[in-house]
């Protein structure tokens, strides 16, 4: 099996991190859980920043339903009431008819052809 390893800068950077560690806790033991504390509240700050901007799993699949039911859903529409019976019923408009009229081509001629 192939073991992924590190690579040597990245050894290097840990070592120097937990020797900064262990010497902050013999030295000045308050100074690093405030430390401590204030990056992981920083961090937990960007997290749920980050969790809150980013769309979930189905983020896709539920703007799809939103649009969807946006797209085919049936509106429902009040019914009102007339007021006054007695007012008279308003002119319904007419479709005007267009006067458009057809043009009598020359279907049936053939094309005078050079013939070579």
């Amino acid at each position: 099996m192939h073991r992924r390893s590190f690579h040597p800068v990245i050894w290097v950077i840990i070592v120097l991190a937990v020797v900064g560690l262990v010497s902050q806790l013999f030295t000045s033991p308050r100074n690093l859980f405030t430390q401590l504390l204030v990056a992981g509240l920083v961090i937990a700050v960007i997290y749920f920043i980050f969790q809150r901007f980013r769309p979930g799993e189905n983020g896709k699949y539920k703007k799809a339903v939103k649009q969807s039911k946006r797209k085919y859903s049936q509106s429902v529409v009040p019914v009102k009431k007339n007021t006054s019976p007695n007012k008279p019923a308003a002119f319904k408009k007419r479709r005007r008819e267009h006067n458009l009229t057809v043009i009598e081509g020359k279907k049936n001629k053939k094309k005078n052809r050079a013939s070579f």
